[in-house]
C-alpha cells in the first residue's frame, strides 16, 4: 500500500503573489516528498513541484503562467 506523505503545517511560508486584478498573500505548505500545496484565502488552489528535469510544474490546478512564474520564484528563493 502507498504511503500518502502529508503536508507540514508548521513549515508553511506565506508569499505575496500578483494576480491580474489583485495582489494576495497565499501560503505555502511543504510536505517531505517535494512537492508545494498552494493555499489562497483558505481553498487549496494548487499542488506544485519540480519535476526530473528540474522543471516547476503544476500537479493540480490549473493557474497562468505569471503566477507559476512568481510561485516558482519563491520557492526556490526559500530553499535555495
Amino acid at each position: 500500500m502507498l504511503q500518502q506523505i502529508a503536508f507540514i503545517p508548521q513549515r508553511q511560508f506565506h508569499v505575496l503573489i500578483n494576480f491580474k486584478d489583485d495582489e494576495r498573500i497565499v501560503a505555502i505548505l511543504p510536505n517531505e516528498a517535494g512537492r508545494f500545496r498552494v493555499v489562497d484565502q483558505g481553498k487549496i488552489i494548487a499542488e506544485v513541484n519540480f519535476n526530473e528535469e528540474c522543471d516547476f510544474v503544476c500537479s493540480l490546478g490549473n493557474l497562468d503562467d505569471n503566477i507559476m512564474a512568481q510561485l516558482e520564484y519563491h520557492i526556490k528563493n526559500r530553499y535555495a
